[in-house]
Parts: C-alpha cells; sequence; structure tokens
C-alpha cells in the first residue's frame, strides 16, 4: 500500500483497493483515510471458511465500503464468494472478521479442552464424537476442526496457529481503544500464543487438540487410537 513501490504511488484516481486480509482496523481506516484523498475507493473484504471454498469461489465475505464501491465491486467478490455480506462502512468488515474469528477460535479452544478432558476421563475420541457430532453441538467449524482428531486429516482445516494469535492479538487491541471487558478472548488468545511460543506456529489451529493434551499428560489422538485399533 505505502512506499513508491506501493498501491497509493501508483494507482489512477477512480481506482479501487479491495482488501482481503485480516487486519487491524484502525490500519484500515488510516489506509482508506489516505486512498480517499488520492481520489482512490478503499473497501475492506475480508474472508472466511476454507481452502476448499476457496477452490470453489464460494468462499464469505464481508464488506466495508461506501454503497456507490460496494455495487461496484460486488460483481469482481462474486468471482471468489458465494455469500457475501455489505455490513457498511470501511473498516466494518475488518472488525466484523476480527469477531467471527474470535468465535472460531473459541470453539478451536473449547473443543481442544473438551476432548482432554473426555479423554482423562475415560472416553475415546470417538465417543466424543458420536455424541457433539450428531448433536446441536455441531456445526461445520466443528466437521473440519475434528478432522485431525478422528482422521489425521490435515487438510481440512489449513489455518496455523500463529495466524489464529495474530487475529486475537488483532481483537484484544480493537477490544482495548473500544474499553470492552474480553475476559474470554483474553483467555483464547493466551492459548494459541502458548502454542506458538512453544515452536508450534506453523502446525494447523485443530492441532490445538495435541498441544492442550500433552499439557495435560496425554499423547497426540492419532497414538492413542493408534493403541486401541
Amino acid at each position: 500500500m505505502l512506499g513508491n513501490d506501493g498501491l497509493l504511488a501508483h494507482l489512477r484516481p477512480g481506482s479501487v483497493i479491495i482488501d482481503c486480509s485480516t487486519s487491524n482496523p484502525v490500519s484500515t481506516l488510516t489506509l482508506a483515510a489516505q486512498a480517499h484523498a488520492l481520489g482512490i475507493s478503499f473497501a475492506d473484504a475480508p474472508l472466511s471458511r476454507t481452502p476448499k471454498e476457496a477452490e470453489a469461489g464460494t468462499l464469505d465475505t464481508m464488506v466495508g465500503a461506501d454503497l456507490a464501491t460496494f455495487e461496484r465491486i460486488e460483481p469482481v467478490l462474486r468471482c471468489w464468494a458465494g455469500n457475501i455480506v455489505h455490513l457498511g462502512a470501511v473498516g466494518l468488515g475488518h472488525k466484523m472478521k476480527l469477531i467471527n474469528n474470535f468465535i472460531a477460535m473459541g470453539y478451536a479452544a473449547l473443543f481442544a479442552e473438551a476432548l482432554a478432558i473426555s479423554r482423562m476421563a475415560g472416553l475415546s475420541i470417538e465417543q466424543f464424537h458420536s455424541v457433539i457430532g450428531s448433536g446441536r453441538m455441531r456445526s461445520p467449524f466443528y466437521d473440519t476442526f475434528m478432522q485431525w482428531s478422528l482422521l489425521h486429516d490435515e487438510n481440512a482445516h489449513r489455518f496455523t496457529i500463529s495466524n489464529a494469535h495474530k487475529d486475537m492479538r488483532y481483537l484484544a487491541s480493537m477490544a482495548n481503544e473500544l474499553g470492552a471487558v474480553n475476559p474470554l478472548q483474553a483467555q483464547v488468545k493466551n492459548g494459541f500464543a502458548a502454542m506458538e511460543a512453544a515452536g508450534q506456529g506453523e502446525r494447523f489451529v485443530p492441532m490445538l487438540a495435541d498441544f492442550v493434551a500433552a499439557i495435560n499428560g496425554l499423547p497426540p489422538a492419532q497414538e492413542e487410537r493408534k493403541e486401541s485399533q
């Protein structure tokens, strides 16, 4: 965006920048203002779902942009997104994405801890799944998260621990700016911080289950499943 080789130095007035990253809304609003001063429109359109939906062009996107800009870029967004929600002004897309990721990473932390407690109580992963995976607690996030513990499938949910930690830091920053009380989010953030600090930042989010298991003196799920076969 910035510098002699950045977008703002080279785009023509009337251009539109669509930011699909997950970013700190403070930087989003700063960059949008700099773009606007040059006659360049800006939209934040962060993405949600997994690589499977990315390949199919059916990702979710939540958009922050003025109405005229949104109507102009909507046909482009439909090239990669199946579910498009226009939230309003610039910055709201990135704010909503951080909240979305807090809920998702909260699920990850909850499932990882619940799995560890279940195993310590003498319940197998399959028994855990037979109840949670067939009841009201099941969700698309649960389905991809559990593929690692159940099937050792590392490709079902390819989102790294370091990215999760980064997003939780951004949300913590946003909460601080808002003066929000966020004790649960702080706990979720620290879980990912601990795993990254342990040198496992490039592992994927479902592997948090192994990290929490190890803290509780349990082997990885795959080792337990081998022993039970």
